[in-house]
């Protein structure tokens, strides 16, 4: 049996690894940020130099319809984001909505740059789900078997267990974990029309006020600036839970009947972490944010087995049970050797 501080040294590794794609991914949806807010800029600065006089536009012109030359053009947009949607299965409810939009026969101004600015965010948002979705069913696999690896290699033997399938990583990947009962794709959705209504509110506040297009752009861009963190604790407090997920759902297969609380030690690390760390409950008490990660947003705490009598002898039950295939487990053994002694395609690659 190896000592506590080799388990927690390496559980801290599959924690850092799986905190890294986090990361990754936020990263990733900030460029899909700022990639929406330069299209949106551009929108509006096209908008005010076609339609106003000095940069400037009065609340009447902006609800002022379309000519019959600006409404084709605009249909020909809307039928691009029509197509765009259908390929790319952009929200349903927005869909239906420019479908209406390219059948009328007019639309003001102001609807028009509204309809417009809204299609960036729709493929700015749907991208950000998918972006998170992909993640997070990686690292609910990788922390799965790469936990299972580590506890099999750490008691030095092998035995069968369950795998993984896309059903049953689907059903957790969609089930809602949090007080609030919603799921990261309905909270991506909240975020999102929040997001709508605040952009069209600014827009439509400049036009009252008469101010220069700049200041909406300004406030559109801070607006966009709260959206993107509101996003970034999405990310990364959903990769603490499913990563400690895999994590339980895994100690379950494995018959580890005890847990012990790990925390992070560095500038950000809050109270309540320092409070629960060393902690140790059974597993029949895992209840997330009381007695299992994460504790709050952006939480970095983590779980190791809890070594008694008990967990000792979790290799010589696997070695007694007749109906597992128990294989002995040398300290130099790979991940990667792991896995293919028991035919695990672990598609995350990680």
């Amino acid at each position: 049996m190896k000592s506590k501080e080799y388990w927690k040294e390496r559980f801290k590794l599959m924690e850092e690894r799986a905190h890294q794609i986090g990361l990754e991914c936020f990263a990733d949806i900030e460029r899909q940020y700022r990639k929406a807010q330069r299209q949106i800029e551009a929108q509006i600065r096209a908008w005010y130099q076609r339609f106003a006089d000095n940069n400037q536009i009065s609340l009447a012109d902006a609800r002022r319809m379309l000519t019959k030359k600006e409404l084709e053009e605009l249909k020909w947009d809307v039928n691009e984001y029509i197509r765009y949607g259908e390929e790319n299965a952009v929200n349903g409810t927005w869909m239906k909505q420019l479908e209406n939009a390219s059948a009328r026969y007019h639309i003001s101004r102001l609807e028009a740059i509204q309809l417009q600015m809204q299609q960036s965010l729709e493929v700015m948002f749907g991208n950000q789900l998918d972006s998170i979705d992909s993640t997070m069913r990686d690292i609910y696999k990788s922390g799965y078997y790469h936990t299972a690896f580590e506890i099999q290699k750490g008691v030095g033997i092998g035995w069968d267990f369950g795998t993984l399938d896309e059903k049953h990583i689907s059903k957790v990947i969609n089930k809602p974990w949090a007080v609030d009962g919603k799921n990261f794709s309905e909270r991506v959705w909240s975020n999102r029309q929040k997001l709508v209504n605040e952009l069209n509110n600014e827009l439509t506040k400049n036009i009252i006020l008469g101010q220069d297009p700049q200041k909406a752009i300004d406030a559109i861009s801070k607006r966009m600036n709260v959206s993107k963190n509101v996003a970034g604790r999405l990310v990364m407090t959903e990769e603490a839970f499913f990563h400690n997920a895999a994590r339980k759902d895994c100690y379950d297969e494995l018959d580890v009947e005890q847990y012990e609380i790990v925390i992070s030690y560095d500038e950000h690390t809050c109270d309540i972490c320092q409070s629960m760390d060393g902690k140790h409950f059974p597993k029949s008490q895992w209840e997330v944010g009381v007695t299992a990660p994460p504790f709050h947003v952006w939480c970095r705490c983590d779980t190791v087995p809890y070594f008694d009598d008990d967990f000792d002898d979790i290799g010589e039950r696997a070695a007694r049970d007749k109906n597992g295939k128990t294989i002995f487990i040398p300290a130099n053994m790979t991940y990667e050797e792991w896995k293919k002694t028991f035919a695990i395609n672990d598609e995350s690659g990680t």
